[in-house]
């Protein structure tokens, strides 16, 4: 689903990943670990190419990413994120959040189909007059209304999943962390992406909201979602991870499976790590 190949950042004269070859799997849960600085959101951050590459490729369903040719914002629909700091927009409500997407691209591609049908009845009118072979007329298949409504029934579905529907028309201000980082998880969510990257999702949380935030990345994690999540909470990687990959200094220096990658490090700086951490 998602490969990079020999995928280097740098900033400046500082390299940050170094050469690095990974794939994700469809279906996968890859949780990526390491020291502050290793890294790890750096690399997530590349995968939808918010950080654009030095050198090397993403590939996306068979898609390079990072080339002039391939359409970004369409594959970025593919891809939800989720920021540390939650990154909502104070001035909407919740619902809005939710919504905002899905209408604004719903709409785009409502304009799309509308000027394809234009174009084309303008086509066949000078035709028939000159006796040329007719166009297919492609219709339109949804309305403005239709669009808004449907991304608004979603965003109810998705605010009850989370037990925030009571929280629909109030402002991200108003909210706990844990609720604003539930929120930022749904608004993502609504957009029906492939895959989910999750940076470092509980960072900023007080502890005691921790636990409500995990527990809604556990439920996708039990639903089959593709995911990529950058944690430093070892238990929960551990528990979600179907493959842990360890960073530092802008590589990869061990991956395996949960049990193997604890019970069994092989790399010495893993070691270290672990034995700091847990």
């Amino acid at each position: 689903m998602i490969e990079t190949i020999n995928l280097t950042k740098k900033f400046g004269a500082n390299t940050v990943l170094d050469n690095i070859n990974a794939t994700i799997h469809e279906g996968e849960k890859v949780v990526i670990v390491g020291p502050s600085g290793s890294g790890k959101s750096t690399f997530l951050r590349c995968l939808n190419l918010m950080e654009t590459p030095t050198s090397g490729k993403v590939v996306f369903q068979g898609d390079v990413l990072n080339t002039k040719h391939t359409d970004i914002n369409a594959h970025r629909q593919q891809m939800g994120m989720v920021f540390q700091h939650f990154n909502l927009f104070n001035n909407l409500t919740v619902k809005k959040n939710i919504t905002l997407a899905p209408v604004k691209i719903g709409i785009k591609n409502l304009r799309k189909q509308q000027f394809a049908r234009s174009k084309a009845l303008c086509y066949n009118f000078f035709a028939k007059l000159f006796k040329k072979e007719l166009k297919e007329v492609p219709a339109v298949t949804t309305s403005a209304a239709k669009i808004k409504a449907d991304a608004n029934a979603n965003a109810d579905r998705l605010l009850k999943r989370i037990g925030l529907q009571d929280k629909a028309n109030a402002y991200p201000s108003t909210l706990s962390g844990g609720q604003k980082q539930r929120i930022a998880i749904v608004r993502a969510l609504a957009m029906n992406p492939k895959v989910m990257l999750f940076d470092e999702p509980t960072s900023a949380l007080d502890p005691e909201m921790v636990g409500e935030v995990l527990d809604v990345i556990k439920e996708l994690a039990a639903e089959g979602m593709t995911m990529v999540i950058v944690t430093h909470e070892m238990g929960f990687a551990r528990e979600v991870g179907t493959r842990i990959l360890f960073m530092d200094e802008g590589k990869i220096l061990e991956e395996n499976t949960p049990k193997e990658f604890f019970a069994n490090p092989r790399n010495q700086r893993l070691k270290d790590f672990l034995a700091k951490v847990l």
